[in-house]
């Protein structure tokens, strides 16, 4: 960190104090991004008990549904998450907008036109550690640790991964860049994250239009997001630790008609018995996977901290590039998975109550004692203790965020590419250009 940042930081710091803050946290926070993981699947597998560290957190906490937004898209839900206003406020209302030579550009972390909340607790003095978060390219010079969402970027083909910490004359996609050798190193371990195998490699059994070769991919994926963030935990142990965790959306697109009755779909999408209980099996048994990831990050917190685990959304019946059998669209698939535990929280095992993905960041905001935005447009949830509700102030929109980078990091078309294959840039799904 630069002198005049480190300055900065200690003057935004105590401007928060004289504002009124609450007492300090008790302890430090875990959010963990589960995208697109649905209530239809963890409801019935918490009362199999298939999901033992949900269930840990949902017996010491609340537990229940979030409300997201429309549109039901990634990258303007898990934004409007982390800085508590909507897309129009935020400035990120898609995946993607058309050049002035209509050419698809990815929406990165320069249009962002509201702090995110670790912007906000770098300046007020706490360490953060942030790991895959969508729209985090370039990465932001954080207190802390930033690994941007295009680390893990691959040719489609799979034959080689091109996205490295940092490549020759690409813009580097970690902060700080000392980590970008750790993070190379952590991204060739092969050895298995948990003891879940593999659902997708090697099962023959799965319904013929799956590609399989693309499955297998997302469960190294989060397997290598998994290991990064625990690294991060192991090393720096900060404040706030974010991790999202892509897999589970990814999955979903391809199997979800496993989970839906047959007649919603064409003839051609239509598995036997055996696929689609094969379909079905390999879905929950990513779900287990990403459970026991979870189990894994769970064990450095304790009853002194806050962990929040969320979804972006749910999923619904639906087609897309004539192999893909779910999408995310309709009032049927607003609803995401929220789970929380924290000190004095209501419980055991009690509802969330309405929560909307806005009121993440305030909630963040009030744990940490910081005073939330007034312009944001959530609220600290209510099961937080009412020691916990923070004071406001007019707005965070001053606070100093440095980018590492202004490079292109080297893998945007492939990145478009990718979320091509999954149906996310079919017509009309690109935003609007950037103001």
């Amino acid at each position: 960190m630069t002198r005049r940042a480190a300055l900065l930081q200690t003057c935004v710091l105590a401007s928060l104090l004289l504002s009124g803050c609450s007492e300090k946290p008790p302890g430090r926070a875990l959010v963990v991004g589960i995208d697109g993981a649905s209530t239809r699947i963890v409801g019935p597998m918490l009362e199999a008990g298939d999901l033992p560290n949900l269930a840990a957190v949902a017996e010491s906490g609340v537990h229940g549904t979030i409300r997201s937004q429309f549109p039901i898209d990634s990258p303007p839900v898990w934004n409007s998450i982390v800085t508590g206003v909507s897309p129009k406020q935020h400035g990120i209302p898609s995946f993607a907008y058309k050049d002035e030579q209509g050419e698809k550009r990815l929406f990165l972390s320069t249009h962002r036109k509201r702090p995110a909340v670790w912007n906000i607790l770098s300046a007020a003095g706490f360490s953060v550690g942030v790991v895959n978060f969508w729209n985090t390219y370039p990465p932001d010079r954080v207190n802390g640790v930033m690994i941007s969402d295009h680390v893990l970027a691959r040719e489609v083909d799979g034959r080689a991964m091109i996205a490295r910490a940092r490549a020759p004359e690409e813009g580097t996609t970690v902060y700080p860049e000392d980590w970008a050798e750790q993070i190379d190193a952590l991204l060739d371990d092969p050895t298995p994250l948990t003891d879940v195998a593999n659902p997708f490699r090697e099962n023959d059994a799965l319904p013929k239009w799956v590609l399989k070769h693309d499955l297998v991919r997302r469960y190294e994926e989060d397997g290598a997001l998994g290991r990064i963030a625990l690294a991060i935990e192991r090393d720096v142990q900060p404040d706030l630790m974010m991790v999202l965790l892509p897999g589970v959306d990814r999955v979903s697109h391809h199997l979800w008609g496993n989970v839906e009755p047959p007649e919603k779909y064409p003839p051609r999408l239509r598995p036997d018995d055996s696929a689609r209980a094969a379909g079905l099996g390999a879905l929950q048994d990513y779900y287990r996977y990403v459970d026991a990831i979870l189990g894994l990050l769970l064990e450095s917190f304790g009853p002194d901290d806050l962990v929040m685990v969320l979804s972006d959304h749910g999923f619904e019946a639906g087609t897309a590039l004539m192999y893909l059998t779910g999408k995310h669209e309709t009032e049927a698939a607003i609803d995401g998975i929220f789970f929380a535990s924290a000190p004095g929280i209501a419980g055991p095992g009690a509802a969330t109550g309405e929560i909307g993905v806005r009121d993440v960041t305030p909630t963040l905001l009030a744990w940490f004692g910081v005073p939330v935005g007034a312009d944001m447009e959530g609220t600290p949830m209510p099961f937080l203790e009412s020691s916990r509700r923070a004071t406001t102030i007019a707005s965070h929109r001053d606070t100093v965020i440095e980018k590492v980078t202004r490079a292109a990091s080297g893998v945007e078309g492939d990145i478009i590419e990718r979320l091509r294959m999954i149906g996310y840039l079919e017509e009309p799904s690109a935003g609007a250009r950037p103001e």
